[in-house]
């Protein structure tokens, strides 16, 4: 039974269910386009970055670097710790000295060896011996050993004999005697009187007095002086020390490397606050923030859960006419009854009915709106009764028929038409067929100044219910939702009627039609804007 809400007239207007679900479809089908999208792409590639372990934990380690804490500055301090210590700040002085250069200079020449050797001649036993040596007279020499054996021959008795018969043949000369002439000889010699008159030799007259004088020579020059106080100095024992040890090496190593591109720009990459700002990653999340504040990413997620479209998502359009052409798509629809089109091959009425239906007279297309026209006309028809069949027949008015027998039937599902009925007096119906008579349902039809719903489901079972003549004066949207175990009939989504048993359970078609079963005057039209059916995903 009618609701008050629709016998008083009390339902959603048709432009704005239209509207709404013309906005719904829009926005469904921008939510499909923008799903494929690149930005939506882009901001599910960043969220899932941006969002994940890894980047969080990444982002974490990047902000959480400390100069303090790095291997850099634990190098750094090193170096400075041996920048700043005595033996390398004292090894650098010496190595740019002059003391140091002159040392190395004179260190191995001929100069310091000759010193040096001189030196060790100095400091040797041999010398100190010879220093000791007391003065060399004629009594030291091997002279005045000579001169005493020839004093000691000359108290000899043979010698003496041999000095006084010297001269005489009759003298032997012994060996004594050979070596006494050989004695006298040489002490009559100018070298022996050189010898026996010489002055005493001492240190000074020897060759190592002459070295004892050069070596202290040397030795009290300033340049010797300077060289081996350097040599014994503590700045020397820390060059020594520190020169190719692997300390300085270490420090040099360290020097080379705090100089290093690589080490300054870790440094300061480490000394800056806002490093992470200066990374991908900062772009990345800074870019994923724009886009989470984009409205079309705002909307998109906030809608594409949302119940809203449910009702898009639940059905598929199969069958669709909004009658954009010019004419009729003959594809889609015949101008006839299905079986009237399939045997006869010609127009037919039924006994009740007072107008024939013509192939094309009867419609016209404009600003995308079918409008059949039922007008008074005088025509010879064919009409069928059950007790007769087919026979002629004089009609007094004209209308037209379209059905989708050919091109489209469907089992369950919604069907929908938004329709202008026209004069509720006439006969003008949305309905459907299967392949007999009945069942056969009218989603809408008008009659004696009423809209009408009606349920045949055999020629003795009929359900029906009205609503007021208000519904057949404008456009409303009529429709039929089928499932396996009711019918529900609605107008601007508003329902009319429920019928839970003998619901049909074959595919059918459906039927747009004019026509009168009782006179009127002058002419009236059914006007459909789109016809629609859906079936269930």
């Amino acid at each position: 039974m009618a609701s008050l809400k629709l016998l008083l007239g009390m339902i959603p207007s048709t432009s704005k269910i239209e509207q709404a679900e013309k906005a719904l479809i829009t926005e469904f089908e921008k939510l499909h386009t923008f799903a494929g999208s690149d930005q939506l792409a882009r901001y599910n590639e960043l969220n899932g970055l941006v969002n994940s372990a890894d980047f969080s934990l990444k982002r974490k380690e990047i902000e959480s670097l400390r100069y303090k804490s790095s291997e850099e500055f634990a190098k750094e301090k090193e170096f400075i710790s041996l920048q700043k210590a005595k033996d390398i700040v004292l090894y650098f002085r010496t190595t740019g000295s002059h003391e140091l250069k002159r040392f190395l200079d004179l260190d191995g020449s001929e100069k310091i060896n000759s010193f040096e050797k001189l030196e060790n001649f100095i400091k040797s036993t041999e010398f100190r011996e010879k220093q000791k040596m007391k003065p060399f007279k004629f009594r030291d020499t091997e002279e005045y050993s000579k001169f005493l054996e020839f004093k000691s021959l000359q108290k000899d008795p043979e010698i003496k004999a041999y000095l006084k018969g010297k001269g005489k043949e009759t003298v032997a000369r012994t060996r004594t005697v050979e070596r006494f002439e050989e004695l006298d000889s040489f002490i009559r010699s100018s070298a022996f009187l050189a010898k026996k008159n010489m002055k005493p030799i001492t240190f000074k007259d020897s060759e190592e007095y002459k070295k004892l004088l050069e070596y202290t020579r040397l030795k009290g020059s300033p340049e010797i002086k300077q060289f081996y106080r350097f040599k014994d100095s503590k700045e020397y024992a820390n060059y020594l020390n520190t020169h190719d040890s692997k300390r300085l090496e270490r420090y040099q190593q360290l020097k080379e490397y705090v100089a290093s591109p690589e080490f300054i720009g870790k440094k300061s990459y480490l000394l800056d606050k806002k490093r992470f700002e200066k990374t991908e990653m900062f772009k990345q999340a800074q870019e994923y923030d724009k886009l989470s504040k984009n409205q079309d990413i705002i909307w998109y997620f906030k809608t594409k859960d949302s119940s809203k479209f449910d009702i898009l998502k639940q059905r598929e359009l199969t069958f669709s006419e909004e009658f954009n052409g010019e004419k009729l798509d003959t594809e889609k629809w015949i101008t006839n009854y299905y079986w009237g089109e399939k045997l006869l091959k010609d127009r037919y009425s039924v006994e009740s009915d007072l107008q024939a239906f013509t192939e094309k007279d009867n419609f016209e297309i404009r600003n995308s709106i079918l409008k059949i026209n039922t007008r008074p006309q005088r025509v010879n028809g064919k009409v069928w009764t059950a007790d007769k069949g087919f026979s002629s027949k004089e009609f007094n008015y004209t209308s037209g028929i379209i059905n989708s027998g050919n091109s489209f039937r469907q089992k369950y599902g919604i069907f929908s038409a938004k329709i202008k009925l026209g004069n509720p007096e006439a006969k003008s119906g949305f309905w459907m067929l299967a392949d007999k008579i009945t069942p056969h349902i009218d989603i809408c039809r008008t009659s004696n100044g009423k809209v009408w719903i009606d349920l045949f489901t055999n020629k003795s079972n009929h359900s029906k219910a009205s609503i007021g003549s208000r519904y057949a004066n404008d456009f409303f949207i009529f429709t039929l939702e089928w499932t396996p175990h009711s019918l529900t009939w609605m107008i601007n989504n508003t329902e009319i009627y429920v019928q839970t048993t003998d619901i049909p359970q074959e595919p059918m078609y459906v039927i747009l039609s004019g026509g009168l079963d009782k006179p009127i005057n002058g002419m009236t039209s059914m006007e459909i804007d789109w016809v629609r059916v859906y079936k269930s995903k």
